[in-house]
C-alpha cells in the first residue's frame, strides 16, 4: 500500500464493514462518486464474497475482502482489518448502518456520509490536508455526531475498564476529559491513534452476537476510540472543528474550537438514556423546549450513573 507515498499523496485506507449488502450497493456507488482521491478499500463481511460490489472508480488502488464472523457488530471486524493493514497513515471507517431498532437509521447514515465523504471533491481534499498539516489531530467524527464520552459512558463502564486493563492501562475520570466519540461509529482517524486497540487480547473480549442494544465490548469500544487517541497524545474532534482549525493554533485555542463543535443539540441525542425524539421540531424554540424536557427526564438517572461510574473507574 505504498504507491504515492514518496510524492506525499499516498492513498487513504477505507475500512467498511458490510452487514447489509443492499445498503453496501448504495454506499459503493456513493464512494465511487465522492472519493476523488486515491484509496485502498478493506471490506469485512460475513457474507459471500460475490455479494460485495466494489466501487467503479479509477481512484481505487486496491481492494481486499476479509471474511469475518457476525460478532462484535462493525467494531470487531474493524479491529481485525486494522490489525491486518499497516501501510497507511489516514483511515476512514464506515459501515452499512441500518439500526433496525430505530426509525431514523437511514437518516443517520446519510448525514454521517455527507459529513465524512462530502459531495464536493475539494472539501474531501481539505479534510486530508488538515490531517496532514496538524499532527495533533487523530480522530474526527461526523458533524452533529460528536459526543463527550463522559456523560455517555452509561452501562459501558465495565467494558471500558476491561479493555483498558487488558492493554495494561488504567482508566480514570480525567482520562475521559476532552474525549469525543463518534455516535454511529464512523470516522476519520490517524493510524497511530488507534493501532494499539487492534491487540489480539482485546479482540478476544468481544461477546457473541445476541442483538444487544448496549453494554457490550463493542459499545465500550465505540467510546474508547477517542480515549485511546487521547492516551496516544492525539485530539478527537468534530468535522466542523477540523475544517475550522489551523496548525498554527495554540493548543488552548484549538481545544476551545473542539469543545464548541461537540455535543451540538440534536433530536438524535437529547440526553443519555432518552430516546431520540420521533418528530423533528420546526423551530429552534421548539427544539430547545423538547431538549430541556428530555434533559430533565434523565437528570436523576445521569447523576446515579455518574456516581456509580466514579466508583468503578479507577479501582
Amino acid at each position: 500500500m505504498s504507491d504515492g507515498a514518496a510524492r506525499g499523496d499516498a492513498p487513504i485506507a477505507v475500512f467498511v464493514h458490510v452487514h447489509y449488502p443492499d445498503i453496501w450497493r448504495e454506499m459503493s456507488a456513493l464512494l465511487a462518486r465522492r472519493l476523488t482521491v486515491p484509496f485502498h478499500l478493506i471490506v469485512t463481511t460475513s457474507h459471500a464474497e460475490d455479494r460485495i460490489v466494489l466501487p467503479e472508480t479509477r481512484h481505487l488502488r486496491s481492494a481486499r475482502i476479509l471474511p469475518v464472523a457476525n460478532r462484535g457488530r462493525d467494531i470487531l471486524p474493524f479491529l481485525e482489518a486494522l490489525a491486518a493493514t499497516e501501510d497507511f497513515e489516514f483511515g476512514l471507517k464506515l459501515h452499512t448502518k441500518k439500526s433496525p431498532q430505530r426509525t431514523d437509521g437511514a437518516e443517520w447514515r446519510g448525514e454521517i456520509l455527507d459529513s465524512l465523504v462530502p459531495r464536493r471533491g475539494p472539501r474531501l481534499r481539505t479534510i486530508i490536508r488538515r490531517l496532514q498539516a496538524d499532527k495533533r489531530i487523530g480522530f474526527v467524527t461526523p458533524a452533529g455526531f460528536c459526543l463527550s464520552v463522559k456523560p455517555w459512558v452509561l452501562v459501558n463502564a465495565p467494558g471500558m475498564v476491561t479493555v483498558m486493563r487488558t492493554l495494561g492501562a488504567g482508566l480514570t475520570e480525567s482520562d475521559l476529559d476532552d474525549a469525543y466519540f463518534a455516535a454511529g461509529s464512523m470516522f476519520w482517524f490517524r493510524r497511530p491513534a488507534l493501532a494499539a486497540l487492534a491487540d489480539p487480547r482485546v479482540r478476544a473480549l468481544f461477546e457473541p452476537e445476541e442483538g444487544q442494544f448496549d453494554g457490550t465490548i463493542a459499545h465500550a469500544m465505540e467510546r474508547l476510540f477517542p480515549v485511546e487517541a487521547r492516551r496516544q497524545n492525539f485530539l478527537s474532534l468534530a468535522m466542523p472543528a477540523l475544517l475550522a482549525s489551523r496548525p498554527a493554533m495554540a493548543r488552548p485555542q484549538l481545544l476551545e474550537l473542539v469543545r464548541r463543535h461537540a455535543d451540538v443539540p440534536s433530536t438524535y441525542f437529547p440526553a443519555p438514556y432518552v430516546a431520540a425524539l420521533a418528530v423533528r421540531p420546526r423551530s429552534r424554540r421548539r427544539m430547545g423546549a423538547l431538549l430541556q424536557q428530555a434533559g430533565e427526564a434523565s437528570a436523576g438517572l445521569r447523576l446515579t450513573l455518574s456516581q456509580w461510574r466514579g466508583q468503578l473507574i479507577g479501582r
